[in-house]
């Protein structure tokens, strides 16, 4: 029924509401039985309660005094010993006629105004400063260079930065950006590792140009998307404006809006017209796969949660399904929904995830 269906969002309602029906079925706790469990927790506190509230008092001022000394102790020696975590952001902006740099991280927006790493960030892992530049270069005789500058995204998280004329990038996970601080030369070039959504400052003077390890994507100000994981899973995906896609093998294409360039296994470039809606997902927060194998749902949930996945089963590799889910819960989450389909068994194994 649901391929002859001529509404693809209807197609997508039913496999949706088939998924939410089949995790109805997931089995719930026992609410006697942690009733139960409650109850006897409570009644020994009580118990307890009585005997200890004599040394409590006693020891009170005792306590505080501890307290406020281990306090102390962990400020001072965490100035010295306190490491941020090992992925680092790094955002610089050096033109001061520019607007202040912004970098999105959960649902906080930092204006980046300071030489010196914003604090908040910084205790996330995150450094993000801005250089003082010399603009006394714009008016000697001395060119004004670019400084190239590095964003990378570790798994489980994405990132929104504003370049410096105003285009905005939403980086996903497991990502990399180049780009240099500020465009001062005739293309506004940047280099992608991973995957993108540009929405790119209208410049008809000056060409935005993505450079991959696969093809380069020049545009004068539009939004697309940009996928190079690797050579399987490249491609281009057009929502708005017109792009142009090119590499040694192909030439150039040319994309319309809802058109994409894809890289075949020989290297060169092919175009076709596709759905754009489950490339406009992630951006929102969700995983959404319409008639994807099961092996490139399970690498993209294993990017996001940076888990190792094991198939036990090869013969599933290639299954062909229907999968949403929301990449703000945890792993668990996701697997519980593959459950509920009950077409295969997913366990969580430590770092792995097993699909039997």
């Amino acid at each position: 029924m649901i391929e002859h269906l001529e509404n693809k969002e209807d197609a997508r309602l039913i496999l949706d509401c088939k998924r939410a029906m089949a995790m109805e079925k997931v089995p719930l706790p026992d609410v006697e039985e942690e009733r139960k469990r409650f109850r006897e927790s409570r009644n020994r506190h009580q118990v307890n309660q009585y005997n200890t509230k004599k040394i409590l008092r006693l020891r009170r001022w005792s306590i505080v005094a501890s307290i406020a000394a281990v306090i102390f102790l962990g400020l001072f020696l965490g100035v010295f010993l306190y490491h941020p975590p090992v992925v680092q952001v790094q955002v610089f902006v050096a033109d001061q006629t520019a607007k202040d740099p912004k970098l999105n991280f959960g649902d906080i927006t930092y204006v980046i105004k300071e030489e010196t790493p914003n604090h908040q960030l910084f205790a996330q892992g995150i450094v993000a400063t801005r250089q003082t530049l010399d603009l006394r270069a714009k008016h000697g005789t001395q060119p004004l260079k670019e400084q190239l500058q590095t964003l990378t995204t570790p798994c489980g998280q994405d990132y929104t930065v504003i370049l410096s004329d105003g285009t905005t990038v939403l980086l996903n996970a497991a990502s990399q950006l180049t780009f240099p601080d500020i465009f001062v030369k005739d293309q506004r070039i940047v280099h992608l590792k991973g995957e993108a959504y540009f929405d790119v400052a209208p410049d008809k003077e000056h060409p935005f140009i993505v450079k991959t390890d696969y093809f380069e994507t020049a545009v004068l100000g539009t939004k697309f998307n940009v996928r190079s994981y690797s050579k399987v899973d490249a491609h281009v995906t057009l929502f708005e404006g017109k792009v142009k896609v090119t590499n040694e093998k192909t030439g150039t294409l040319t994309l319309q809006p809802e058109e994409q360039a894809t890289l075949s296994e020989e290297g060169g470039l092919s175009k076709q017209a596709v759905d754009i809606y489950p490339y406009l997902e992630w951006q929102k927060g969700y995983f959404y796969f319409d008639n994807v194998s099961l092996v490139e749902i399970m690498q993209e949930l294993g990017r996001w949660y940076n888990v190792d996945i094991i198939f036990e089963n090869d013969k599933i590799l290639d299954y062909k399904m229907h999968f949403a889910a929301n990449r703000t819960e945890d792993v668990m989450y996701a697997i519980r929904n593959l459950n509920a389909l009950k077409i295969f068994y997913v366990t969580l194994d430590g770092n792995r995830i097993v699909i039997r």
